[in-house]
């Protein structure tokens, strides 16, 4: 008996001075921490970006809407189009929508109302966080209306869904708004 732990208490010895693999043990405990914070590095990047991405189009959109002379649908078609050209490499499609909106306020009237509005640039449900059509729009608190005073809103909603896994990061609606005035005379008629 007394041999047999000493070849035990030999082998344990030698075991526990041995160097080989203890690289692959440490490697074998420390990937899943490592790969965890690479996919949400991965993950907090593509979020920043796109968000990025939405925050420039929204202003674009309103920008390029409030330079036209005329509400036209297809001037505002061509500002749909070139919303892709905005986001790429990330597409609108399914993922997006762009509503543009014509906010007046009539001589002698308290209130702004919304005078038309303009949906497209992707397929996502989304409802306008303004408003409906003829009704008074919902503004930030600091949003002050003169009399005739007539303003183009461009609202975007994205839909950000993980590459990997949405265990860490679930999928999110993104949504920007940008407010600009018309250059060329007011844009009040709906567009056709």
């Amino acid at each position: 008996m007394r041999l047999i732990n000493s070849q035990f208490g030999r082998t344990m010895q030698r075991f526990a001075h041995a160097q080989h693999g203890i690289a692959m043990v440490e490697l074998a405990l420390a990937l899943p921490l490592l790969m965890t914070l690479f996919y949400g590095t991965v993950e907090v990047t593509r979020y920043v970006l796109i968000t990025q991405k939405v925050e420039k189009l929204a202003h674009s959109v309103a920008d390029m809407t409030a330079q036209s002379a005329t509400a036209s649908a297809a001037s505002l078609n061509q500002v749909m189009a070139a919303a892709s050209d905005i986001m790429s490499p990330y597409t609108v499609g399914s993922s997006g929508r762009i509503i543009i909106s014509s906010l007046y306020r009539a001589p002698g009237t308290v209130d702004p109302k919304i005078n038309w509005r303009y949906e497209g640039g992707g397929t996502l449900t989304a409802a306008s966080a303004l408003g409906l059509v003829a009704a008074t729009p919902t503004l930030p608190s600091t949003f002050t209306f003169d009399e005739r005073e007539n303003v183009i809103a461009a609202e975007v909603y994205y839909r950000f869904s993980p590459l990997i896994s949405s265990q860490f990061f679930g999928t999110t609606t993104i949504y920007r708004v940008a407010f600009y005035k018309p250059r060329f005379g007011a844009l009040l008629t709906a567009p056709v």
